[in-house]
């Protein structure tokens, strides 16, 4: 075959370039560069092609292109001499095999002389794009993450020494596979040990978390499985990756594990067997490396037994239980948090606090702190950001505080032993006491009491509660 120099038109970059050095130039070019000359031999076959077809160019060049792939589109530009542009190709006359095809004719001195075109794997395309969905959805998700984070306890501070076992017990598990379970009331640290365990588990992927008790049950799958483009009405064209998709190669955090419906355990169960998930409305399934940490303040030993929580799903969870204590049995630890949680919000609302006056610092060790270290957080900070000095005193102390039932001052309150009655009296005043904590906000509220703000209003209208 000649190599005398073939030209493309004005619109091509290879005009004026022999034959050896187009083939030289292809060989550099990621996507799949074919030639044909104006009989349909081959003249140019590059590794790309060689990839997306499985022929290799010292099988083909020199060949009626044809007599590989009788549909080819270089040979129907060729007849026709007209360019195709971005043309979704079956050339395998397979269909599996999706090529993203643009064809033009080349002319030397105005003779025809053959056919160039650039052809990319659609599927290929396809997956990057999925990649680059899924990438900026992790990117979405970490910027989520950092605001929920820049507002908790940023390490795990204590000196106590039932609370130093935790950290120990937390420590020498994290480097393992192993799920584990965190029980403690409500406020009690259980996400920031979850995310220590993480960070010291060497797992390269996300720490995402969960809140059980806020998905609906309609939503379960969606939400954690993930659905495909177009999967049901309102669903994105584009699809979305589940939160189990979301930690591949991570930890999956599952807060408030024990409100999760029981219909929704079994799918939960099945991934967790399987290693697997398939979004809704797809079908390829995706394997999961996912090392799942739960908490709950509620007894899932008694909630098995009485057939509200799978027990099988509950040995799958609770290989490794640790359990937090509550605040008020690690007071040592009490005036440590004070001071930690003082300096950052000063530091967040630039005011200089030096101090907590003495009076102020027993009242809030002796408090009987039922929202554990989440309630102090929100105390302190009200505290800082009504301090009008440099020393935070006792008129900084919020007023539910001061009137409270102090182990020092004051007996413990007696409720009916009427059970509904009690309950209606305990739920009253909880309810009350969150909102004064929070400023009325509703949400921040619904959160120190540990339910859902639906159900909060529900019981705001149902005791009288004043919105």
């Amino acid at each position: 075959m000649s190599h005398d120099c073939l030209c493309c038109d004005s619109e091509a970059i290879l005009s004026g370039v022999c034959l050896e050095n187009m083939r030289e130039l292809a060989n550099s070019i990621y996507e799949g560069v074919c030639g044909i000359d104006e009989n349909g031999l081959v003249i140019i076959w590059n590794p790309g092609a060689e990839k997306i077809y499985n022929v290799s160019s010292a099988e083909i060049i020199g060949k009626p292109l044809k007599d590989y792939f009788p549909n080819a589109l270089l040979d129907q530009v060729r007849e026709t001499k007209i360019a195709q542009l971005n043309v979704s190709h079956m050339p395998k006359d397979k269909e599996d095999s999706h090529i993203l095809i643009s064809a033009k004719p080349f002319y030397i001195s105005g003779v025809f002389k053959g056919v160039i075109s650039t052809d990319r794997d659609y599927a290929e395309v396809m997956r990057l794009y999925s990649d680059l969905e899924n990438a900026q959805a992790r990117l979405n998700f970490l910027e989520s993450q950092m605001k929920k984070t820049s507002g908790i306890l940023g390490s795990i501070i204590g000196k106590d020494p039932s609370f130093l076992k935790k950290i120990e017990a937390a420590s020498q598990i994290a480097p393992t596979h192993t799920n584990v379970m965190i029980t403690g009331e409500s406020g009690t640290g259980k996400e920031v040990f979850a995310r220590g365990i993480h960070e010291l588990s060497g797992r390269d992927g996300l720490f995402v978390p969960i809140n059980c008790s806020a998905i609906p049950s309609e939503l379960f799958e969606s939400e954690f499985f993930g659905y495909a483009p177009g999967a049901f009405t309102g669903a994105s064209r584009k699809g979305k990756a589940g939160f189990f998709e979301l930690a591949n190669g991570g930890t999956v955090f599952l807060d408030e594990v024990g409100e999760m419906p029981f219909q929704a355990q079994a799918k939960l169960l099945r991934v967790l067997q399987e290693r697997e998930v398939v979004r809704v409305g797809g079908e390829k399934p995706i394997k999961l490396d996912v090392r799942v940490i739960s908490a709950t303040n509620r007894n899932l030993k008694e909630m098995k037994e009485k057939g509200m929580f799978r027990e099988d799903l509950y040995y799958r969870l609770n290989v490794v239980e640790i359990t937090l204590p509550s605040l008020r049995d690690r007071r040592q630890d009490i005036p440590l948090l004070i001071d930690f949680f003082v300096r950052d919000f000063a530091s967040r609302n630039n005011k200089v606090i030096m101090a907590v006056d003495p009076d102020a610092m027993k009242l809030l060790c002796n408090y009987r702190w039922s929202g554990n270290v989440r309630e102090l957080m929100n105390v302190v900070e009200n505290m800082v950001v009504t301090a009008s000095g440099k020393v935070i005193e006792m008129e900084n102390v919020p007023e539910y505080v001061l009137g409270s039932e102090s182990r020092e001052c004051l007996e413990l309150r007696e409720y009916p032993l009427d059970l509904n009655l009690a309950t209606r009296e305990l739920e009253t005043e909880s309810i009350r006491k969150a909102l004064d904590m929070s400023n009325n906000n509703k949400s921040k509220a619904a959160a120190l009491l540990n339910i859902p703000r639906a159900t909060l209003y529900n019981k705001m209208e149902e005791y009288g509660i004043p919105k």
